[in-house]
C-alpha cells in the first residue's frame, strides 16, 4: 500500500474518532455545553489536532448532523428498493431506524433532536434550514413508498404526507421514550410490528364506525 494512501486511511480513522468523541459530548452535554477542549481529551488528540480536522466546534458539530442524516437517509433508500409492499418497506426501514439509534448511536439521537436547540440563534438558523432540508429528503422517500400502493390499490388513497407524518412521529417517540427509560416490555421487532398496526390498521377492535 502506498504511503499517501495510508496516510489517508489513518487521517479518516482520526477523522471518525474525534466525530465519535464529539457525539458522546455532545449527546450528553449538549452542543452549548461542550467545548473543542472536552472534545480533544476525550478522543485523545491534541486541540490543535481538533483543529486540523474541524475548524470550528460549529464545522465538527454539521459534519456529524451530515453523516447522521446520511445513514438514516441510507436505511430510507434501502428500504424503498426491497421488492415488497409499503408496510413490509416501512418495517425495514424502522428495524434499522430503531437498531441504530437504541445500539449503535444512543448518543446520535440526543444530537439529531436536542442539540440543535443550544445554539445560538445564527446557528441554530442555520442548522434548522438543513435539518428541515434533510428531514425533508427522507420524507419524501418514505412517502414514494405510500404512493406506491395507493397507485396499485394497497392502500386507502389518504394524504401519503399525513400518514408519513404519523409514522415519523410515533417512531421518533418510541425511540426517545426508551432512550429515556420508559419501560416497554417488547422487543423492537414488536414494537414496530405495533407502529404499523396502527398506521395500516388503526387501533379499533372492528373495522365498523362507532354508532
Amino acid at each position: 500500500m502506498a504511503k499517501s494512501k495510508r496516510r489517508e486511511i489513518i487521517k479518516e480513522r482520526h477523522k471518525q474518532e474525534i466525530m465519535e468523541s464529539a457525539i458522546r459530548l455532545f449527546g450528553s452535554k449538549g452542543y452549548k455545553n461542550t467545548t473543542i477542549e472536552e472534545i480533544a481529551e476525550e478522543a485523545q488528540f491534541s486541540k490543535g489536532a481538533i483543529y486540523s480536522y474541524f475548524e470550528s466546534k460549529k464545522h465538527l458539530f454539521d459534519e456529524i448532523l451530515k453523516s447522521l442524516f446520511d445513514k438514516v437517509e441510507s436505511f430510507a433508500i434501502e428500504a424503498k428498493n426491497i421488492k415488497s409492499d409499503a408496510r413490509e418497506k416501512l418495517k425495514v426501514y424502522a428495524l434499522n431506524t430503531m437498531n441504530y439509534f437504541l445500539n449503535e448511536g444512543k448518543y446520535s439521537f440526543h444530537v439529531m433532536m436536542q442539540a440543535i436547540m443550544q445554539m445560538e440563534a445564527e446557528e441554530k438558523e442555520t442548522t434548522r434550514a438543513y435539518v428541515m432540508e434533510r428531514l425533508h429528503q427522507i420524507s419524501k422517500i418514505l412517502t414514494d413508498i405510500i404512493k406506491t400502493d395507493i397507485k396499485n390499490g394497497k392502500v386507502k388513497n389518504i394524504d401519503p404526507n399525513l400518514i408519513i407524518m404519523a409514522f415519523n412521529g410515533m417512531l421518533r417517540d418510541v425511540i426517545y421514550g426508551c432512550l429515556h427509560g420508559n419501560t416497554v416490555n417488547l422487543e423492537t421487532d414488536e414494537i414496530v410490528e405495533m407502529i404499523l398496526e396502527i398506521i395500516f390498521e388503526g387501533i379499533s377492535k372492528t373495522k365498523d364506525k362507532a354508532k
